[in-house]
């Protein structure tokens, strides 16, 4: 869990009966491993789980057969970064800061017309 409870999701997953997945480490072979094995649809994180999973050496990350939601805050992340998650199966969804007091009460929604911008200008507006 992170920050306020991990945005207020294990209680919402609770609700729906959802399954969680704990790990004693943060460390990116498992966290590769439950992402590939377990099917995890959704990953509420910092940013620097990012970079971690990213990094990771090609025989630790694994191939996703399906797109898992990455939810973070932060100030916005680079273009590689957001490029390099895209590439490896996620989409990264931002939420509006103080995440330390809430859940995610204020969300950047995507808008499709935008997935035909520059990379650059889809960093910009993702991260805003």
């Amino acid at each position: 869990m992170f920050h306020c409870n991990g945005w207020c999701f294990p209680w919402t997953l609770w609700a729906i009966i959802g399954t969680h997945v704990c790990l004693r480490q943060v460390r990116a072979e498992p966290i590769w491993a439950a992402l590939a094995d377990e099917k995890v649809t959704h990953l509420c994180s910092a940013p620097i789980i990012m970079s971690l999973l990213i990094s990771a050496s090609s025989d630790v990350q694994r191939v996703l057969d399906h797109t898992v939601q990455f939810v973070t805050a932060s100030s916005p992340l680079p273009e590689k970064l957001l490029a390099d998650m895209k590439t490896a199966g996620f989409d990264v969804t931002y939420l509006y800061g103080l995440t330390e007091t809430y859940g995610p009460a204020v969300v950047n929604d995507w808008d499709e017309s935008w997935s035909a911008l520059p990379s650059k200008e889809k960093a910009r507006l993702k991260s805003r």
